[in-house]
């Protein structure tokens, strides 16, 4: 997959293609517009400047960059919450973990993390619970399945999306993450894989 450009490229493409649909929708009837040649000249310039693959390419990283953030969101959230662990005796730790992460973007709607008390947190990652393995797993999955379509860059984009939201996560974690992590990963990317798979894509032989 073609991942390497730089982010002037992707800039500039993308403000070329603002340009040219601002020469598009204005209006001819203006007196204080340019005339209709100078208009012409300008949607033709602008149009010679975007580069349809650098902006394919861009929009393909706003997407992978969502799908980390999410990624990141749900498993930073769920680690905090892991029972029993010193994030939760430690609200420094817990704090340090949950810092700028919006669990409302995920649909968490509940009582705030910091306040929960350890029977709460631990009912949170259970089985049945909003962070556990099976619903985390889902969400992250259901994110790229849901944004990426049939599309295979999109959905190889998102899945490298997703090995990078738990690498943050790990990092925000400060070492290896527990064994409920570590099992929500697989699970999520199990799932990507079968969509990639029933598009006629090898992820073994990507991953070669």
């Amino acid at each position: 997959m073609a991942m390497n450009i730089s982010n002037s490229s992707t800039k500039s493409s993308l403000e070329y293609a603002n340009d040219l649909q601002s020469a598009m929708s204005s209006n001819p009837l203006k007196k204080d517009e340019t005339s209709s040649e100078e208009r012409s000249k300008n949607i033709q310039e602008a149009a010679s400047k975007v580069d349809a693959k650098s902006l394919v390419t861009g929009y393909i990283m706003q997407f992978q960059m969502n799908i980390t953030i999410s990624s990141e969101t749900n498993f930073s959230s769920q680690n905090g919450l892991f029972g029993g662990t010193s994030a939760m005796n430690d609200p420094f730790k817990l704090n340090s973990i949950l810092n700028g992460l919006d669990l409302s973007s995920i649909g968490y709607d509940g009582k705030p993390i910091q306040q929960l008390t350890q029977d709460e947190a631990k009912a949170l990652i259970a089985e049945d619970g909003f962070f556990g393995v099976t619903k985390t797993s889902d969400r992250i999955a259901d994110f790229v399945l849901a944004g990426a379509g049939d599309d295979v860059e999109k959905l190889k984009a998102g899945r490298e999306g997703i090995l990078r939201g738990y690498n943050q996560a790990e990092k925000s974690w400060g070492g290896n993450l527990p064994d409920i992590s570590k099992e929500t990963l697989e699970k999520a990317l199990e799932k990507v894989d079968k969509k990639l798979a029933s598009l006629g894509v090898n992820v073994l032989d990507e991953n070669a």
